[in-house]
């Protein structure tokens, strides 16, 4: 049996097949597919080529239409994630109904693979978000910051004369640290994104670390290996956290 997993954002929709029963082990994931076109159609490919037999999904920002999108079959077997599903976690946040549904199935995810103590989850995208879970499975909320991508283009954008960069390869990648000190006005900019970001969640893991000795951290999203790379906190860098959360949550709600 396997789940197929659908994490629909702002600017993008992602399909994953998760093998079914090993949302404990942290989740065996088969095929990942950005929807892009005739979504339908590579849905219906997905679900006949792992023998999909119930689905999930996490939806921001858009409304999607799932009779049309998923097959017929399925329909029955399929939960859409809100402040309402089942849970493994306790919300305590003042809005539940506006809670970005992808920093609560990261939470989540997170959770699975550490079963007990306080953790942060850093999800690294096109907005940086940073949430809270402590160790009495209380999600606390968190913070949402500009991601990489949207600083350089606004930095353009709001300004006369400033270029629009964008980072290399080279530059989100590999190890090396960012510099401090540009030399130029592309890597004088380069240097004010990349590096305040680090501090920022620095910052936000010193902090928490007083409040929540023992707390860990864990990193997802595009940008998730630039940041494990250079920051001096321990961390686990784990790319499929939201689809195992989205695992786990379908467990809780639709029985096999």
């Amino acid at each position: 049996m396997s789940d197929l997993i659908l994490d629909i954002g702002n600017t993008r929709a992602k399909a994953a097949v998760l093998e079914g029963g090993k949302v404990l082990e942290g989740g065996k994931v088969l095929e990942v597919s950005v929807l892009q076109g005739d979504a339908r159609t590579e849905v219906a490919r997905l679900c006949d080529a792992y023998g999909v037999e119930r689905a999930v999904a996490s939806v921001v920002g858009r409304e999607v239409d799932f009779a049309s999108l998923l097959p017929g079959r399925l329909l029955g077997r399929f939960h859409r994630l809100s402040h309402l599903s089942k849970l493994p976690v306790t919300l305590d946040y003042e809005t539940p109904a506006t809670l970005g549904m992808d920093r609560l199935a990261a939470v989540v995810g997170a959770r699975v693979l550490c079963p007990c103590g306080p953790l942060v989850v850093v999800d690294a995208g096109s907005c940086i978000t940073v949430d809270l879970l402590d160790g009495d499975d209380r999600y606390r909320g968190g913070a949402i910051l500009p991601g990489l991508a949207m600083r350089l283009k606004a930095m353009h954008e709001f300004t006369a004369a400033l270029p629009l960069v964008e980072l290399s390869e080279q530059e989100l990648g590999g190890t090396a640290a960012t510099p401090m000190t540009g030399r130029s006005t592309r890597a004088s900019i380069v240097a004010g994104v990349c590096n305040a970001s680090l501090y920022e969640i620095e910052g936000f893991m010193r902090d928490y670390s007083r409040s929540f000795p023992g707390v860990k951290l864990f990193l997802t999203g595009g940008n998730a290996d630039f940041f494990a790379k250079r920051l001096f906190f321990p961390n686990f860098a784990t790319p499929n956290l939201i689809y195992v959360g989205l695992g786990k949550i379908l467990d809780m709600n639709v029985i096999n």
